[in-house]
C-alpha cells in the first residue's frame, strides 16, 4: 500500500511538540513544498537546517522528527515529479473538526509562501510569469482563510474546494518553475524553420 502524508500528521505533531516547536506539521510541509518548487530542499541536511532555522529550533532535530520530515519531503517530491502529479497536503485527518483542518490549511499556505520566498530570494514577484503570480496570489489569499462558524455540510464542501484549489496552485507553481529549470527540459516550442 502506498504511503500517504496523512499517516505522518499526528506522529510529526507529537515530535514537534516534544522538541518545543510551536509550528505545526501542515506549516512545515508547506515550507517543504515551497522550497521544492524552487529547486531547493532535496539535500537532507540543507532541508533540515532550513526547517530548524524556520522554527527557531534549539539544537538538532530528533532522529524520529528528521525521519518524518524527510519522509514527507520524499512524498512531496514524488508527487511533484510523478506522472499523476498527486500532491497531498499534510492536513489533519478528515475526522478532525473542521476548524482544525481550516486552520491547518491556512498554515500550510503560509508555510508554502515562506518556502517559496526563501527559495526564490532576489527575484521580484513582478518578474514572474502572470500565471505564477496568480497561483501565488491565490495561495496568499487562502493563507488568510477564516475559521468556519458552524461546521455545516456546506462549509465542509467549501473547505474541500478551497483545499483542492491550494493544492492545484502549488502544483502549478512547481511545474512552472522547477520543471522549466531542469537541464533536460525541452526548449520552448518555437516556429518550425523549413529548409
Amino acid at each position: 500500500m502506498p504511503r500517504t502524508t496523512a499517516e505522518f500528521f499526528e506522529p510529526l505533531a507529537d515530535e514537534l511538540a516534544s522538541a518545543g516547536v510551536r509550528h505545526g506539521p501542515a506549516e512545515l510541509h508547506g515550507v517543504i513544498c515551497g522550497l521544492l518548487s524552487t529547486g531547493l530542499g532535496s539535500v537532507d541536511a540543507e532541508l533540515l537546517g532550513m526547517l530548524a532555522a524556520h522554527t527557531e529550533l534549539a539544537g538538532q532535530w530528533s532522529a524520529d522528527a528528521s525521519t518524518a520530515l524527510l519522509a514527507v519531503r520524499d512524498l512531496a517530491q514524488e508527487a511533484y515529479t510523478g506522472d499523476d502529479l498527486e500532491l497531498v497536503l499534510l492536513l489533519p485527518d478528515d475526522e478532525e473538526e473542521l476548524g482544525s483542518r481550516v486552520a491547518a490549511l491556512g498554515q500550510w499556505c503560509e508555510g508554502f509562501l515562506v518556502g517559496f520566498g526563501t527559495g526564490s530570494a532576489g527575484k521580484r514577484d513582478a518578474d514572474l510569469p502572470p500565471g505564477l503570480q496568480e497561483a501565488l496570489s491565490d495561495i496568499a489569499a487562502i493563507s488568510q482563510i477564516a475559521l468556519p462558524e458552524d461546521g455545516s455540510e456546506e462549509e465542509e464542501q467549501m473547505f474541500e474546494q478551497v483545499a483542492e484549489h491550494a493544492r492545484m496552485a502549488a502544483m502549478m507553481v512547481f511545474t512552472e518553475l522547477a520543471l522549466a529549470a531542469r537541464p533536460d527540459a525541452p526548449p520552448p516550442a518555437g516556429p518550425v524553420v523549413k529548409h
